[in-house]
């Protein structure tokens, strides 16, 4: 009898926890989708192929609730989650969340530490991506690692995912008025500094690694890219333990599949999958222990959907049984 609330079901990200939550029925009894947004209120959409209004958010709408996910910035979100009743739990999937907002949980990584009743926070899905490659390294005991994220635009906004197509249908119209009111520049075809910051991510990146590299740096780059990350990450082990055992340990977690064509991996290959795309391992020459990795995935379903509802489970568990 699980009551379940959806914070901002329209936005991309929480359009993704509804349609995933609308394939495991079993988990819950009602959804209700609200906001506190006046222009997504009284939108019509559907769950699990029924059809489901957004409702505004009224006082009383979260008293009965048991689990909230909550899909907007953390600032509007903030408020929404002090008012739920103590026996709810929140999962919070807003990107710029802080680390006092709640417990990071990564699930394969750390998903243990969910326990109902606490806020709990789904990472930024960068923090999500090298999570799943730090997190089978352990034991090969990574001291540095350094990593440059490619950041897609359905990481951001809908209105951010418009205006790479605009952009992009314009170029190929030869027409340069495409709008730039989201990046102030050309994104299509191109990359520039993102303004996501690596402090959005690496925070919980640590927090959810045990232990975590002595030293981590992390560099985001907003691309131009629809959909999916990509991660080029340069780690140092301390034994050289040789290329394919590295490679077995990716291998062995369980959300990462190496690819087939390694060489010919693009960030386009994990749009829609659930899991992480493992392309080259590559010994750095000038670095003993040193290696590149190049990785990609969806950051709205395994970096965000997926992630969240596999938390949803967790907290659910004891509750079944």
């Amino acid at each position: 009898m699980t009551r379940l609330a959806l914070l901002h079901p329209s936005n991309l990200l929480g359009s993704e926890v509804r349609e995933t939550l609308g394939r495991r029925r079993e988990l819950w009894h009602e959804i209700r989708l609200l906001t506190d947004d006046e222009e997504e209120a009284g939108t019509l959409t559907d769950v699990a192929g029924a059809a489901a209004m957004v409702t505004a958010l009224e006082a009383g709408d979260l008293d009965r609730v048991d689990v909230a996910f909550f899909c907007g910035g953390i600032e509007k979100s903030r408020p929404l989650i002090a008012a739920l009743p103590a026996s709810a739990t929140p999962i919070i999937l807003s990107p710029d969340a802080a680390p006092g907002d709640g417990e990071a949980v990564v699930a394969g990584v750390n998903l243990e530490s969910a326990r109902a009743g606490a806020p709990l926070v789904s990472p930024h899905p960068g923090a999500v991506l090298l999570a799943h490659l730090l997190h089978p390294l352990r034991d090969l005991r990574p001291a540095r690692a350094s990593a440059t994220l490619l950041q897609p635009a359905s990481a951001l906004t809908r209105a951010a995912l418009d205006e790479v197509f605009e952009q992009t249908r314009g170029i190929l119209r030869f027409d340069p008025k495409a709008s730039r009111q989201v990046f102030g520049t050309q994104v299509a075809f191109n990359a520039i500094p993102s303004p996501t910051s690596a402090e959005q991510l690496v925070p919980h990146l640590r927090a959810v690694l045990d232990p975590p590299p002595e030293e981590l740096a992390v560099q985001v780059l907003q691309t131009g890219v629809f959909h999916s990350f990509g991660a080029s990450l340069h780690v140092v082990l301390a034994e050289d333990p040789g290329p394919e055992e590295v490679r077995r340990a990716l291998a062995k977690h369980p959300f990462n599949d190496l690819a087939v064509d390694p060489e010919l991996l693009g960030m386009i290959d994990a749009a829609a999958r659930d899991e992480v795309l493992v392309g080259p391992v590559e010994p750095d020459p000038g670095c003993g222990g040193g290696y590149w990795i190049w990785a990609v995935m969806d950051n709205l379903t395994c970096g965000g959907a997926g992630n969240a509802v596999r938390i949803l489970e967790a907290i659910l568990q004891p509750l079944v049984h």
